[in-house]
């Protein structure tokens, strides 16, 4: 091979090279962002703690409509649940319990997958929370949903996620996740 072939070789190896390092380190696309009122910083959207979480509308059990920004000015609490859920079904009352007792607007989501009628399921227990049913996942992804229920998810009065975690919550955890969100 002639010089000029290799050197016309490694000219293009080297550009190459060049072409990946600065495709490789070219900065990451920030986050979609809100802007937190209080502070006048951008605030990352998502479900997970520090974020803004994203609105969205769910139709209930009982037809009505449950959207996250009409809640604007109080503590969210949304739990993920399931009837086959042992830990989920005991958990209940302290949701209602709180919805009753405290200024918060709770909101109970049967996750996917669906296995028995829920409003069928529920109609024997008189609970005032507003129920859903996740059947297509979309509000599971949405709040960052594990495999693992019952999930919890508290939100601010100004829609910031403060507490996004699986496992079983008594009535006095929650009393403090929904009293620290409010600060």
């Amino acid at each position: 091979m002639k010089k000029s072939t290799y050197v016309l070789l490694w000219t293009l190896a080297l550009a190459l090279l060049a072409a990946v390092l600065v495709f490789v380190n070219l900065p990451e696309k920030a986050p979609p962002s809100v802007v937190d009122p209080t502070e006048n910083t951008p605030v990352p959207l998502g479900a997970a703690v520090g974020e803004t979480l994203p609105d969205f509308t769910i139709t209930c059990t009982d037809g009505s409509a449950f959207t996250l920004s009409a809640q604007r000015g109080k503590v969210v609490v949304i739990n993920l649940w399931a009837t086959w859920c042992t830990p989920c079904v005991r958990e209940l009352p302290n949701f209602d319990r709180l919805l009753r007792e405290r200024k918060v607007a709770v909101l109970a989501v049967h996750a996917p997958p669906v296995t028995t009628d829920v409003p069928a399921y529920l109609a024997a227990y008189g609970y005032a929370i507003p129920f859903a049913v996740d059947e297509d996942g979309s509000l599971s992804a949405l709040l960052n949903a594990s495999t693992v229920l019952p999930q919890t998810i508290v939100v601010s009065p100004e829609g910031v996620v403060t507490y996004n975690q699986e496992g079983a919550l008594d009535y006095e955890t929650l009393v403090s996740l929904v009293d620290a969100a409010a600060e």
